[in-house]
């Protein structure tokens, strides 16, 4: 049994201490294996400016510094352009650029060393067969062509991301391994970002944990091991995977065999951390994985779609004023189309099929009448993320304390502390930790709504909120003023700016561009949270 790997780095782009162009990820993937003890590297062509070569760039790289075998010590798990009908030439090259790299790594060290490519995964998409199909009509081409002499094949690893996907791994993950017969192991990616983007931070943890739990259901019922991945980052609301906070998710997302290590915690932690963050991962890989009853996962799944309900009908009100926010946070890796653009992502915004899910009429008629198109204009998660904790609206807050109140008249007081105390058990630790850069004043919080507003009263009762951090609440304050001017049209007051946030601190926004300046400011606000989104 090949070894599999226990952290991988990855590409997004949340980091808001750095900004990462194409030409220094090669350099990122090396010292990532070497210098942190990442074991595999994702090389992300969905959606992002990779370079055609730069699976072969990786390999030279790590061949020319390191004794490090690729396939056996670490490994480089490309991630697939998923739409072919949309993107037919990005995904030829992008399995192109995977032949590149197998024949360097024969070159190198005998054998093909890339193993793997992710794949995403909707019911309503490409059959993961066609995928197959190409890449081994490809590699076949390619072999016959350059007399490479390997008898490998690529295996493909579904990534099910949003939370109906989630809740039919045990439908979806038995027809993925019957159609690309697979006989001994899978790895299977549980994604938490988009889903918390689509359906809320609380949703998104219920739902990954449902898929783990399912995954070892497979696993024991058709006799193939599944091996889960869970892809979080720094945040709560996209994992919250930290030194800190990492012994409670390796507890709470049990079974997780391989978990993510973003460039936020890369670069806004720091390698110190990020080096600790690997090892703690590494000694905790055996851990027993989750489990629910049938009756667990019936309120589970009751539970998800009152927290998505409330979560959409919050972040419908806002919508449109997060995506022009969105617009000032800065790039900090090289893309190049946006969700919009991408059909992949646009069949992961429909929200329609949650509704099949939903144990009573009032849910789902709720969910059916939501305006769908406030959805697709949503920007990318980490943008998303960005732009809300910039305003003072941590996004783990909407729909949430609404979510509580409802649950505990609908279902009761007993269902409310099992999810508080067994199912979510870091729930009350999350919203905590977000606590601190919650700015909860409507005149000066652009996206606070009466009904969000009234959602974060609700959630008094349960958490005792963190004091705001002193220094973020100026940068909030300065940052606010920005976008309304922005936002507005008007030209704002102050151009150069030096601003005393901690007693030994100046935050200095001297370029005298208004949108230069809020770019710098986001960034900052980033780095005192520990990641940009």
């Amino acid at each position: 049994m090949r070894k599999i790997p226990t952290t991988m780095a990855t590409q997004h782009p949340d980091s808001a201490s750095k900004y990462v162009p194409v030409t220094e990820e090669p350099d990122e993937a090396v010292f990532s294996f070497k210098n942190l003890g990442c074991e595999e590297y994702l090389v992300d062509y969905m959606s992002k400016l990779t370079p055609y070569h730069e699976v072969a760039w990786i390999i030279n790289k790590l061949t020319q510094e390191t004794n490090l075998v690729l396939g056996r010590d670490v490994f480089i798990t490309p991630r697939m352009v998923s739409g072919f009908r949309e993107e037919p030439f990005r995904q030829l090259m992008t399995i192109l650029s995977i032949m590149e790299g197998i024949n360097n790594s024969l070159k190198s060290y005998g054998d093909q060393g890339i193993l793997e490519i992710v794949y995403g995964m909707i019911k309503a998409y490409e059959a993961p067969t066609k995928c197959k199909e190409r890449v081994n009509d490809i590699f076949a081409l390619v072999k016959k062509e350059l007399n490479l002499q390997t008898e490998g094949e690529l295996r493909i690893i579904p990534l099910y991301e949003g939370v109906p996907e989630q809740l039919s791994v045990k439908e979806m993950v038995p027809e993925f391994i019957s159609q690309v017969d697979v006989k001994d192991y899978a790895r299977v990616f549980i994604g938490k970002s988009e889903t918390a983007l689509l359906y809320g931070h609380p949703a998104s943890v219920l739902s990954s944990k449902i898929a783990i739990a399912d995954c070892y259901q497979v696993q024991e019922e058709l006799g193939v091991e599944i091996f889960p991945i869970f892809g979080g980052g720094a945040l709560p609301f996209r994992g919250h995977i930290t030194l800190e906070t990492i012994d409670r998710i390796l507890e709470e997302y049990r079974g997780a065999k391989t978990y993510t290590v973003q460039s936020g915690m890369r670069y806004d932690h720091g390698p110190e951390k990020t080096v600790k963050l690997i090892d703690k991962i590494k000694a905790a890989s055996d851990k027993k994985p989750l489990q629910f009853d049938d009756d667990e996962r019936k309120l589970i799944i009751q539970l998800i779609t009152i927290f998505a309900k409330n979560y959409l009908l919050e972040l419908h009100e806002i919508a449109e004023t997060v995506s022009k926010i969105a617009a000032f946070i800065p790039n900090q890796r090289d893309r190049v189309l946006s969700s919009e653009q991408v059909a992949y992502y646009r069949e992961l915004k429909n929200v329609v099929p949650l509704a099949n899910f939903c144990q009573d009429t009032e849910t789902k008629e709720a969910l059916l009448n939501l305006d769908p198109t406030k959805l697709q204009k949503l920007p990318r998660v980490i943008k998303f993320t960005a732009a809300l904790y910039t305003c003072g609206m941590p996004p783990e807050f909407i729909g949430t304390g609404n979510a509580l109140k409802e649950i505990k008249e609908k279902i009761g007081q007993e269902s409310l502390e099992k999810f508080l105390q067994e199912i979510y058990p870091t729930f009350v630790s999350d919203l905590k930790s977000a606590s601190k850069f919650l700015n909860p004043n409507p005149n000066e919080n652009l996206l606070i709504t009466n009904k969000i507003s009234q959602s974060i009263e609700n959630l008094k009762p349960y958490i005792q909120f963190e004091q705001p951090d002193s220094g973020y609440t100026i940068l909030n304050q300065v940052a606010t003023t920005y976008i309304k001017n922005l936002l507005e049209g008007k030209k704002p007051d102050i151009w150069k700016l030096a601003i005393q946030i901690y007693p030994n601190e100046v935050a200095e926004y001297l370029n005298g561009s208004a949108q230069e300046n809020l770019s710098k400011l986001i960034l900052d606000m980033g780095k005192l949270r520990g990641s940009l989104g």
